[in-house]
Order: C-alpha cells, then sequence, then structure tokens
C-alpha cells in the first residue's frame, strides 16, 4: 500500500509539473524575446535561452504615453469598479439565497442556474445596453458581467456552511440582517471574499469583448483591446507583405504583453495567502 502510494505521489507530481511548464514555456519564451535585442531575434527567433538583455521595446511600450497609459488606466479603473461590483452584488445575492426563509428561494435559485446555460444573445443584450444609454460609458464595461452565476454559487454555499449560532447570538445582541453580514459573516469570509474577488478582478483585466460591442471612444479602450489592435496591425502588416520593422514590432509586442501580465502577478501573491486560511475563524460554545 505504502509503494502504490509512493508511485501515486510521483504521478501527481509529474502531472503538475507538466502543467507548469505549459503555463510557464510561453511566458518565459515572451520575456526572452521583449528582451532580446534586435540582432539576436533575427539570427534565432524561437531562442529560448537569453543571450542578450535590452528594456528598449519596454521603454518603447511606456513612452507610448497617450494610447498606453490611457488603456492601462481604463483598464484600472474597469477592474476595479467591476470588482465591487460584482462583489456586492454577488455577496449580496448569496446571503440571501443562504436563508431558507426567502421566500420562493428554490426557484429563484433554479432560474438562476438556469442562466449558466442559456443567454438572451448578443443583439438582444447590445440593444438593452444602447437603451439604457450605457454606450460609451463604464457601466457598459461593468454591468453586464456583474455577477457571475458560478461564483454567486460559491459564495450561497460558503454562507451556508456558517454556524447559525453566531448569527443567532447577533440577533440576541439587537442585530439586523445587514448588521449580520457587515460584522459577524464577512469577517469570518475573507478567505472566500479574496479568491471570488480575484476571479472577478482577473475577468475584468482580461475582457476587451465587452470594449469592441459597447465603445465606439477611443478614451474608453481598455489595455487588452488595445493589445489587439497591436496584434491586428501586425497581422495586416505581415499579410500584406510588409517586412520592414515586422521582426522588431514583435519584440514590442512581446513586451506589451510582459506590461499586461505584471499587474496581476503583483497582486496574486497577497491574495493566494487567503485560499488555504480556515474559513471558519471563530465559533460559539453551546
Amino acid at each position: 500500500m505504502k509503494d502504490k502510494f509512493i508511485w501515486f505521489d510521483v504521478l501527481n507530481t509529474a502531472v503538475i509539473a507538466l502543467f507548469v511548464l505549459a503555463i510557464f514555456i510561453p511566458v518565459w519564451y515572451i520575456f526572452v524575446i521583449s528582451t532580446s535585442t534586435y540582432s539576436a531575434y533575427i539570427a534565432d527567433p524561437y531562442h529560448m535561452l537569453p543571450t542578450s538583455f535590452t528594456l528598449q521595446e519596454y521603454q518603447r511600450a511606456l513612452m507610448r504615453t497617450r494610447e498606453l497609459t490611457l488603456s492601462f488606466w481604463v483598464t484600472i479603473k474597469v477592474t476595479a469598479v467591476g470588482t465591487a461590483l460584482s462583489m456586492l452584488f454577488t455577496v449580496i445575492g448569496g446571503y440571501a439565497l443562504s436563508k431558507n426563509k426567502l421566500p420562493g428561494r428554490n426557484l429563484i435559485f433554479r432560474l438562476i442556474i438556469v442562466t449558466m446555460f442559456f443567454g438572451g444573445g448578443l443583439a438582444p443584450t447590445y440593444i438593452l445596453i444602447r437603451g439604457l444609454g450605457m454606450n460609451n460609458t463604464i457601466w457598459a464595461l461593468t454591468l453586464p458581467g456583474a455577477i457571475a452565476t458560478y461564483n454567486l454559487i460559491l459564495m450561497k454555499n460558503f454562507f451556508t456552511t456558517v454556524n447559525p449560532s453566531l448569527e443567532e447570538a447577533a440577533k440576541i445582541d439587537g442585530y439586523n440582517d445587514v448588521q449580520i453580514l457587515l460584522r459577524v459573516v464577512l469577517p469570518m469570509s475573507k478567505p472566500m471574499l479574496a479568491a471570488i474577488s480575484l476571479f472577478y478582478a482577473v475577468g475584468y483585466w482580461n475582457d476587451y469583448f465587452n470594449a469592441i460591442i459597447y465603445s465606439s471612444s477611443q478614451n474608453l479602450i481598455p489595455f487588452q483591446m488595445y493589445l489587439r489592435n497591436l496584434i491586428i496591425v501586425n497581422s495586416a502588416a505581415g499579410r500584406a507583405g510588409v517586412q520592414t520593422g515586422i521582426t522588431a514590432y514583435e519584440q514590442f509586442k512581446m513586451a506589451v504583453i510582459i506590461v499586461g501580465i505584471v499587474p496581476v502577478l503583483a497582486v496574486y501573491p497577497f491574495v493566494q495567502k487567503h485560499f488555504t486560511k480556515g474559513v471558519v475563524l471563530g465559533s460559539v460554545k453551546e
């Protein structure tokens, strides 16, 4: 039996290592190319080991102040506002659905489940957003996806695990439902709140589709749409047979990708620590 567990551990470690390599190698390649000199890239466009080092493309990317800075700022605003709204709606909805006394709770929950498999469609959604006058506003980039059904279910399931004695004790002290949520339940929910917040933040940070559909203003282009435009311009130039500067442009594109990854990598370690913490930080003795 012990040998079987050892073999399982070896196999499990090997599979995890393959997943890590599948994620790490593309990012490492992008970093190497973005920091390589033009001559090194021309000599070997697919080299994985750095043979030179330069930050010229990063300087070039960061010096395109208006487009890059504006798109970066739009993405930061969308991520901050969208994550705050999503967490507000998800916490309120999850807490309400976790209560058996909610009228029509089972029916509401089933209707919410339906939205995981069926949607209104792109055209009706666009007509609705336009009819509400949200085109070319930050609300068009945040409200349409403000609640992820899967995250709502996770939050609802977590709230059902909270010890009912805590809420009963709070009611004896004169707390209402809102005070119980804010002062009792949420302080115990830091690991879940951190995890769900990260899910939402990464989603908003990487989103560009809503901007394509709902925004025609140059002042409301998120960073990922700016990066997409770089890729399209480069691909169009390649199809047109333009050779001058294409390889240098590839290095610039790689540098911009790394710039887009760094903020998420910087935030993730501070949130990860909450994933392994206990979800219950205290209890009431009966």
